[in-house]
């Protein structure tokens, strides 16, 4: 490891500590202050706080005591890059095909640059339905896949709306395909605006939350 890099490596390892229990690197590209500083200094906190799963542009203040026993504050400013492990598909997988358990296999990437939350637990995609392909040695991501359709659209469906003690039952159309607990629309005749949108519940009823 050359100096340089040495440098970073306190300064890296506490970015990283806001990912646990995740085992992710970071990566610390520079913009202001020194962060070799922190390597002299001893009961080293940040002041304030670090935000959980930090990442991207960082603007950090430090404290620590140096070997004279003294408070030192630092600045360090920069981007905290965060590499880590996700799932992906060994084989493409068409939209609206499931995820079969054998095909997810893992991928090294950059945390910090995907667009949306990765999903970094296995049982969380295996047996899911994909949104859009997906495609091998890209990340499966949160917004990639939806649940087993209990709902299909154009199927009859029960809507039910509880208030107060009350509970309604309206019967109405499905409009789009649903898993539990998505949102989906449902054409309800009944109603004067003719649609609502409500919840898929784990028995294939649609509960409706005015």
């Amino acid at each position: 490891m050359n100096a340089a890099a040495q440098d970073f490596v306190k300064l890296e390892q506490i970015i990283a500590s806001t990912w646990l229990p995740h085992d992710v690197t970071c990566k610390w590209e520079p913009m202001f202050g020194d962060p070799a500083v922190l390597n002299s200094l001893k009961n080293i906190e940040v002041i304030g706080s670090l935000d959980d799963f930090a990442n991207g542009l960082l603007s950090i203040t430090f404290k620590g005591t140096d070997n004279q026993g003294r408070e030192q504050r630092i600045i360090l400013k920069g981007r905290a890059r965060i590499f880590g492990q996700a799932y992906s598909v060994a084989e493409r997988v068409k939209a609206s095909g499931e995820v079969k358990s054998e095909n997810i296999t893992q991928v090294n990437c950059e945390w910090s640059n995907l667009r949306a939350a990765t999903l970094l637990d296995r049982n969380a995609i295996a047996g899911k339905f994909a949104v859009r392909p997906l495609v091998p040695g890209r990340p499966i991501l949160a917004n990639d896949l939806r649940s087993r359709p209990l709902i299909r659209s154009g199927d009859s469906v029960t809507v039910i709306c509880e208030r107060g003690g009350v509970t309604v039952k309206v019967e109405g159309t499905a409009m789009r395909d649903g898993g539990e607990g998505e949102t989906i629309p449902v054409r309800v005749p009944e109603l004067e605006q003719n649609r609502l949108e409500g919840v898929v519940q784990n028995d294939a009823t649609i509960l409706w939350i005015p």
